[in-house]
């Protein structure tokens, strides 16, 4: 093979990375304080009591199916969006829709420790899920530190590693104020929450 062709093909190679990462770059700095932040945080406030004292965040769940006969396999991936507030004792999850660039949002979930049956999630994520009690699932979210802008499926730039790190705090205190409350024991596995009987 020509060793031209060869350092030409390296050459976009970088040029497509560099380009990648600027954009990456643009769409966090745009993130900290975007109009997207806002926008969840005015929600909060119209649908969540005494707001001011609940920590606003913007949350996802992703679902991935795989289907398909002999030959051929398919993915279908399923995207939800959140609208999150939380606050020791309590959070509210508010259904979110973007259609043609447009917010909506659906009545609020509010959770408290005498709503829930259970609470599965791995200490140190950012994920998870929420059972009543008969342990049928109500809901689960992911509260990332990072969403950008990268196509239809992710449709906000939000930067929000505060919010995060107090997400992440606030999902390892209230499993176990739930789960110690309902006797049970969950395994930190998504769609696996409870631990078989030995």
């Amino acid at each position: 093979m020509n060793p031209m062709y060869i350092a030409i093909g390296v050459g976009a190679v970088v040029v497509l990375f560099i380009i990648f990462y600027i954009q990456i770059s643009i769409n966090e700095k745009k993130g900290v304080d975007s109009e997207d932040k806002k926008t969840i945080q005015n929600i909060v406030k119209r649908l969540v009591p005494d707001a001011d004292t609940y920590t606003a965040a913007y949350g996802v769940w992703e679902e991935i199916n795989f289907g398909g006969g002999r030959r051929s396999i398919t993915t279908t991936t399923k995207y939800w969006y959140y609208a999150v507030a939380f606050k020791p004792g309590n959070i509210h999850v508010i259904p979110l829709s973007y259609e043609g660039g447009d917010v909506s949002y659906g009545k609020a979930i509010s959770l408290t420790k005498d709503d829930l049956g259970m609470v599965n999630a791995k200490a140190g994520d950012c994920w998870v899920s929420f059972y009543d009690k008969n342990q049928q699932e109500i809901v689960s979210v992911i509260v990332g530190p990072s969403n950008t802008k990268d196509d239809k499926y992710h449709p906000v730039n939000i930067q929000q590693k505060e919010e995060y790190e107090a997400f992440v705090q606030f999902i390892k205190e209230f499993m176990t104020e739930v789960n110690e409350s309902n006797h049970v024991t969950v395994t930190g596995k998504v769609g696996k929450p409870l631990k078989k009987a030995k």
